[in-house]
């Protein structure tokens, strides 16, 4: 019988490979050349600046609503199981500069960065 699971929208991160909880992104369109530019997925989840190779546009929930951000592509939605994340190991979260980092999984031969809400809260 399975486990409980959670779907995640995996992006990168320069090589990392990150994920968010499904429920916490709205939409998602590849990015236009309307001249706009929204904050990176970097900035909103405090994480070093990386330079996006095939940008698309991520919806995410945040406390005031919606909100825009550029992340890397290609997107790809993962149904995770719960047995298969684990917190971050002591020494990473002692010295973690992202309070979005949550934790990783192993799922098959990849290994993920999970992200949340900084404050456990409904949105980013």
């Amino acid at each position: 019988m399975p486990g409980a699971v959670l779907d995640v929208v995996l992006f990168r991160s320069g090589v990392a490979l990150c994920g968010i909880e499904a429920r916490h992104v709205g939409a998602s369109r590849h990015r236009g050349a309307d001249g706009d530019a929204p904050a990176t997925i970097e900035s909103v989840l405090g994480l070093a600046p990386a330079r996006p190779r095939a940008p698309v546009r991520l919806v995410l929930r945040a406390a005031g609503g919606m909100r825009e951000v550029l992340a890397d592509g290609p997107l790809e939605l993962l149904r995770v199981e719960v047995a298969d994340i684990v917190p971050l190991p002591p020494l990473i979260e002692a010295m973690k500069r992202s309070a979005t980092l949550k934790g990783l999984a192993v799922v098959g031969d990849r290994v993920l960065a999970l992200f949340g809400p900084a404050d456990g809260g409904a949105g980013f």
